[in-house]
């Protein structure tokens, strides 16, 4: 089974419901749920994701997502070997790092993103939704 790595956007782009992406990071969603791929998330993607949906709905509902997050998704721990390449990676925001880093650790076979030029792809290939269902439609696996 392949291991996708799923950067803190396309969760958010579910759980918002954000009309412009919600089709295809759903789509990419799905196919972890039904472990079509392992779905792989960092650590900070569970804080980072409940600061901003806190923002939209009360805390209990909030967690409440974490907590559907927490039983699809596999989370790579946060540990100072990611902080420490992370802090290191120049040029890159820090939580993008920090991202690259745990899907580094998790050995994913790529990452899932819609920011995919914040990621350096020296370590693995960055896809967008579109281009890992393109890929699964053509019968190719991602990475």
């Amino acid at each position: 089974m392949k291991k996708i790595f799923i950067d803190t956007n396309i969760l958010l782009d579910v759980v918002l419901r954000r009309t412009d992406f919600c089709e295809q990071s759903a789509a990419v969603w799905a196919d972890c749920e039904s472990r079509k791929v392992q779905g792989v998330v960092s650590a900070i993607s569970l804080n980072n994701m409940h600061y901003v949906v806190r923002k939209r709905v009360e805390s209990a509902a909030a967690l409440e997502y974490v907590r559907f997050v927490l039983n699809i998704f596999s989370v790579v721990p946060l540990d100072e070997s990611i902080l420490r390449l992370a802090v290191d990676l120049p040029g890159k925001d820090f939580e993008d790092a920090i991202q690259t880093f745990s899907a580094v650790q998790a050995k994913a076979d790529c990452i899932v993103t819609r920011d995919r030029l914040h990621f350096p792809n020296s370590y693995m290939p960055v896809i967008s939704p579109a281009e890992y269902l393109d890929l699964r439609s053509s019968g190719q696996s991602p990475g």
